[in-house]
């Protein structure tokens, strides 16, 4: 993506900015999936595989960025994670993710939980637990982290049947990883009657397939550092917001 520069619109892409980068993941073959591809020859990246990804080897102030995509969902201990971060970042850094959270895949929870009641007179977890929106600010001010943005975002798949919707978890390795779930594969009977339940509570009527909803929450926290702009003080803004929003009378609303 270019970097827009009004002075110069055809200034260099923001990756030229980028002296080094650090991989890492716990799976080889994921970290150098796309070590062949022409862009590592423009930019200088070391891949990094580590035994966990709840344990950091690394020295404070170490890294200028920390970046995670689609990927702290899975970690148990997150506000110790958190910390590690923000002990790795170097004074007036960023940590930026994004991360499954809140109602990801509801439609499929409780059509599932349904099915087990119905079919077995009992529900066992089938998709992991996720961290609520609500609560990741309070994590990430709780690590130390300054100048908090935290947002989300829906985002709604259709695919033709629950089947096809569980394939592609599988292949997105977003398998059910509860450690005290039941093992072995759910049976004829739960699936057809997730299918059908899954169907009868979420199916839209001019929608010929299944909704599955993804809820994406992004967060950006700053590490402290000397210097670094602090919001201002409750009471002392300048501007009346109901000027910004063109007037109006709000005392009632």
């Amino acid at each position: 993506m270019p970097d827009i520069d009004p002075v110069n619109p055809n200034s260099p892409p923001l990756a030229t900015r980028i002296s080094n980068l650090t991989c890492v993941d716990t799976s080889h073959a994921l970290l150098h999936r796309d070590a062949d591809e022409p862009f590592n020859k423009e930019i200088s990246i070391k891949r990094e595989v580590i035994p966990d990804l709840e344990s950091l080897p690394y020295a404070e102030n170490t890294f200028d960025a920390v970046l995670s995509s689609l990927s702290i969902h899975w970690i148990n201990d997150l506000p110790s994670l958190l910390a590690q971060v923000n002990s790795i970042l170097k004074p007036d850094c960023p940590f930026i993710a994004a991360m499954f959270g809140g109602d990801t895949l509801f439609e499929l929870r409780t059509s599932l939980q349904l099915a087990d009641m119905e079919r077995r007179g009992g529900v066992s977890p089938h998709v992991s637990p996720l961290a609520d929106v609500r609560d990741v600010g309070g994590l990430l001010d709780k690590a130390g982290f300054k100048m908090l943005t935290v947002d989300v975002e829906d985002i709604v798949v259709e695919y033709p049947d629950t089947f096809a919707l569980m394939q592609d978890l599988q292949s997105m390795g977003e398998n059910n990883a509860i450690l005290h779930r039941e093992l072995g594969p759910m049976s004829r009977d739960v699936l057809l009657a997730n299918e059908a339940i899954y169907r009868e509570l979420h199916k839209e009527e001019e929608s010929r397939g299944i909704p599955a909803t993804f809820r994406l929450i992004y967060m950006i926290g700053w590490k402290e550092g000397e210097g670094q702009a602090q919001p201002l003080a409750r009471g002392s803004g300048e501007v009346n917001l109901k000027d910004i929003l063109g007037g109006g009378d709000f005392s009632n609303r």
